[in-house]
């Protein structure tokens, strides 16, 4: 027995095993590279934090970490070294205003049946309660209610394709239901008292926010009614109770700040930035007014419209491009925690009332390597069709910028964009890929989100069309400035940016040497026949953007920018990876272009992801997906490779 149990271990080790290779692309072969940073240091640091969050009474703080290799959220009392770990893996969490639970959003296997689960941080021997114990059910905490524990939910517990609006008492797990959906509300408007200020309700041609009559069955009355593809977010109500602070492009190109009178609908434009749109907008509990805008141009930029508050934050200000966020506080705004981030670290503070010093709470993975990564620069050019382009660009270490190896990373959504700063999607990849030795590009190509709506609908009828050109005239670009060797290049992207990386595959597989999918489509119509049904009220834009596969031309045409239907014998070589898990882009998607890569004869490497779905949550997921990424572009790129990382022996228990 203990003969077949070494057996099996050095079988175990041999399947995982292969050694650190040099990098034999010309540009990097006896180039001085820096140290070669292990895998595991990317996905399972155990001692990155982040997420601080300081109680409403200004007496706690919470924040994320890890016990031992297991996800933990954290709490101690300020002054004390208290910390005790509430071990969950949550997407998201928050405390509740009297500061006596923590409410935390939990999806368990990847499948996006997200659970509210709550725990009473006081309590001895406390341990999580899920307050959404309802199969196959979406639920998400919407906010929290002043004056107690109370927490505001909304589920699609009742009917899978709407969310109903819940008051729950963690306390007791009780809910109560304050709106049911009739089936064209996309969002509910609460205020801190938990009472029911506004809905917004849609339809495929237009949005109109309401607000209910005074008594308590009369009818709902209009606000304000727009375009469907415009849009308003509504943030807090003012100072007057009559108005509130919105971000808002109806009327206008870009998203800004703008006071939306309640009675009219009437819009007060207050701050906007000319290049792109707003991101979000602080508001002051203390005075409901704002208080800070950030927007992201090509490094962030933010408005500090408080005085007191600017000069608090400057302390952190060291005349470095950086995101200064403020992330929490507590009700009477004087304790802060705020995060500062850049392209390489976030690291948080505690700033303990006016006047007091800033004190280091913690940082992110990427903080503890900054040492040892490089610069990410905006960049733009010219599209071939005239249309100005950004995205970033990250270089390796130890080599000059000239002709090396690239990836072109390219970003999902596609109604969403690559930003500059630690905390951005695939930051870490990127970071990773650099220190292989491959130059990194990111393109927000037309349809990306952050530069305005007439930016973003460029894309209408351009998936596999212009969209991809934008990502081919990127590559073009880096070409020739010098910096990309033409003949090894990779695309690499997940969920759109995974269709993006088929496409490139099959498509102009001229331009790419070889392709990393994670998460993508490969047969667009399939995937809007399958989409989960809480999708339904927002389908009108897939069908906007890249048609109707119920009518028959339409489909035609979806079939011909599908990359499975363009499989053929000059096919770039593809790793294709794939969390079964996946709501939104089902694990078909993937199974049915291998099985098309593998009848055309072309190499294709697959590898699936148990427990995850559209995103790795698992960080021996993420292991697996990194090594086999590092492997795979050396073969075809020609930078290094660590092998072997021995965090994989541990990694098949979690």
């Amino acid at each position: 027995m203990l003969l077949i149990r070494s057996l099996s271990c050095l079988a175990l080790l041999a399947s995982l095993a292969g050694c650190a290779t040099g990098p034999t692309h010309p540009s990097l072969a006896g180039a001085p590279l820096p140290e070669l940073i292990p895998v595991h240091d990317f996905v399972a640091n155990r001692q990155a934090t982040g997420s601080y969050r300081v109680s409403p009474d200004g007496k706690h703080l919470a924040w994320t970490g890890t016990e031992g290799v297991s996800p933990a959220i954290w709490v101690r009392t300020l002054g004390t070294d208290d910390a005790r770990a509430f071990p969950i893996r949550a997407r998201f969490f928050r405390w509740t205003a009297d500061s006596q639970y923590l409410a935390a959003v939990v999806d368990g296997s990847g499948d996006e049946n997200t659970h509210v689960h709550a725990v009473a941080v006081h309590r001895q021997g406390a341990a999580w309660v899920d307050l959404t114990p309802f199969d196959k059910t979406a639920s998400h905490l919407l906010q929290t209610v002043e004056g107690g524990p109370d927490l505001m939910v909304t589920t699609n517990r009742r009917d899978k394709k709407v969310f109903d609006l819940h008051r729950v008492d963690p306390r007791t797990g009780a809910h109560t239901v304050v709106a049911t959906n009739p089936g064209n509300v996309a969002s509910w408007g609460v205020d801190r008292q938990g009472r029911l200020r506004t809905r917004l309700i849609v339809s495929d041609t237009a949005s109109q926010l309401q607000r209910p009559g005074a008594a308590p069955d009369s009818a709902w009355t209009s606000i304000a009614e727009w375009g469907r593809f415009e849009g308003l977010r509504l943030l807090e109500p003012d100072a007057s109770g009559q108005a509130m602070w919105a971000l808002s492009n109806r009327g206008r190109d870009k998203v800004a700040l703008v006071r939306m009178d309640l009675a009219t609908g009437a819009e007060t434009l207050v701050h906007a930035t000319p290049e792109v749109d707003l991101d979000y907008v602080l508001i002051s509990r203390t005075t409901q007014q704002p208080l800070i805008a950030y927007s992201m141009p090509g490094y962030p930029r933010r408005e500090v419209f408080d005085a007191a508050l600017r000069q608090r934050l400057a302390v952190l200000d060291k005349g470095q491009n950086a995101e200064i966020a403020v992330t929490s506080s507590d009700d009477q705004e004087r304790t802060l925690t705020v995060a500062v981030t850049t392209e390489r670290s976030t690291r948080s503070y505690l700033l303990p009332g006016e006047g007091g010093k800033p004190v280091f709470l913690g940082e992110s993975r990427m903080a503890q390597l900054a040492s040892a990564l490089t610069a990410t620069e905006p960049v733009s050019f010219a599209s071939r069709d005239g249309l100005t382009l950004h995205g970033y660009l990250t270089l390796p270490a130890g080599v000059a910028a000239k002709n090396l190896p690239m990836v072109l990373l390219v970003h999902g959504g596609p109604w969403a964009r690559d930003r500059w700063g630690d905390s951005a999607t695939s930051r870490s990849l990127q970071h990773f890929l650099a220190n292989r030795g491959y130059a990194v590009l990111q393109v927000n190509y037309r349809g990306s989100s952050g530069y305005g709506r007439a930016f973003m609908e460029k894309a209408i009828g351009e998936f596999a069309g212009k969209m991809h050109d934008d990502l081919v005239d990127g590559v073009q670009w880096a070409v020739q400035t010098g910096v990309a060797d033409p003949r090894r290049v990779a695309i690499y992207g997940a969920s759109y940016g995974g269709y993006a990386a088929l496409v490139g595959a099959t498509f102009t597989p001229e331009v790419f040497a070889c392709a990393v999918d994670v998460v993508g489509l490969s047969h667009l119509a399939r995937f809007m026949e399958t989409v989960p049904p809480y999708w339904e009220m927002g389908m009108v834009g897939w069908r906007r953007y890249i048609g109707d596969p119920a009518k028959p031309e339409d489909r035609r045409v979806m079939d011909a920018k599908s990359p499975l239907f363009k499989v053929g014998p000059a096919t770039s070589p593809l790793l294709i990876m794939h969390g079964v898990n996946d709501p939104r882009v089902k694990l078909e998607q993937s199974e049915l272009m291998v099985a098309a890569l593998r009848r055309a004869g072309r190499p294709v490497d697959y590898v699936t992801f148990q427990g995850d779905g559209h995103g790795n949550q698992k960080w021996s997921n993420d292991l697996t997906m990194y090594r086999k990424t590092e492997d795979f572009l050396a073969s075809c790129l020609g930078g290094r490779t660590g092998g072997f990382d021995y965090y994989q022996l541990a990694s098949w228990a979690f």
